[in-house]
């Protein structure tokens, strides 16, 4: 008997420390956040009103309960002033959290905002460290 519960002891320890292990393993820290990073290279002659209604869609959604912070600028980069290029990055605290973003109704207009006047997009999301 002594045999058995020493067993069954050991098994339930043995179970319990993986479980452990592999929660700490999957556990993100904290202070790192998921970047979602979107630049927009319009097309010329695009009217500043459809850059601006692009705009407020993002700021819309950046009133979202799964973004942690967003904020967007201009490109003012001297070395690359032939085209506008807009900016927008969104931080989540999760990759759920950018995966129930992207569901959200509105950021589908998104992309029917940008096939219209954008020339070329680039997309990079990352886990910021600190």
């Amino acid at each position: 008997m002594k045999k058995i519960l020493m067993t069954l002891y050991m098994l339930i320890t043995a179970l319990l420390l993986f479980e452990n292990h592999t929660y700490a393993q999957t556990k993100l820290n904290p202070e790192n956040l998921l970047r979602h990073i979107v630049i927009i290279t319009f097309k010329q002659g695009t009217a500043a009103d459809s850059i601006k209604e692009l705009d407020d869609v993002y700021k819309d959604l950046s009133k979202s309960p799964f973004v942690k912070d967003f904020e967007m600028g201009v490109n003012i980069s001297s070395r690359d002033t032939s085209e506008i290029k807009h900016v927008y990055i969104t931080t989540f605290t999760s990759r759920e959290n950018m995966k129930s973003y992207q569901k959200i109704p509105e950021y589908s207009s998104l992309f029917k905002i940008s096939l219209l006047i954008a020339d070329d997009v680039s997309v990079v999301d990352y886990w910021a460290e600190k």
